[in-house]
């Protein structure tokens, strides 16, 4: 029996019986963990492809940056991955608040752009065009990492078994 889940407009279809038939073989943590992992890796390839994007309209974001002393790493590392605790699923975006020295709000203005800013004194800034990487690679590689995500699971749920 396959099921249907839909969740912001498109849908996944997922074997249940054979996800829940291995799943049985774990206690809850071990399952739990087994997600997380399967999610992870699922997610990976959107991540991988924002990355290339980025690097491809701006190869000096596969660089590492050192300012005022302070070594920053490649701007491509700065897109965040996220999988929530409770398995229920993960994220994957653009600011990453959780750490101190993170340069990714450089990564919303190249994914968003700029409008036109000036001065109090009214001397021109300038603006800067919205080149969507973030967004391209989301819609590429969606329905990619859902195809992987059922495999993924189940490739997660048998490693762990393995190692019982």
């Amino acid at each position: 029996m396959s099921s249907k889940v839909t969740q912001a407009g498109y849908k996944v279809i997922v074997d249940v019986e054979k996800i829940n038939r291995l799943l049985t073989q774990l206690n809850d943590k071990e399952a739990k963990k087994a997600i997380k992992a399967a999610l992870r890796k699922s997610i990976l390839v959107i991540r991988k492809g924002a990355q290339s994007n980025l690097v491809s309209l701006f190869p000096s974001a596969n660089k590492s940056v050192t300012k005022g002393g302070i070594i920053h790493k490649p701007l491509k590392n700065d897109i965040n991955i996220a999988v929530y605790r409770n398995a229920s699923g993960a994220r994957i975006d653009l600011l990453d608040k959780r750490k101190k020295d993170s340069r990714s709000y450089i990564l919303r203005f190249i994914e968003l752009g700029t409008t036109e800013r000036a001065t109090k004194k009214g001397a021109n800034r300038g603006n800067m065009k919205a080149y969507n990487f973030f967004g391209d690679a989301v819609t590429a590689k969606k329905t990619e990492a859902e195809s992987m995500l059922e495999q993924n699971i189940v490739d997660a749920i048998k490693k762990i078994v393995n190692k019982k």
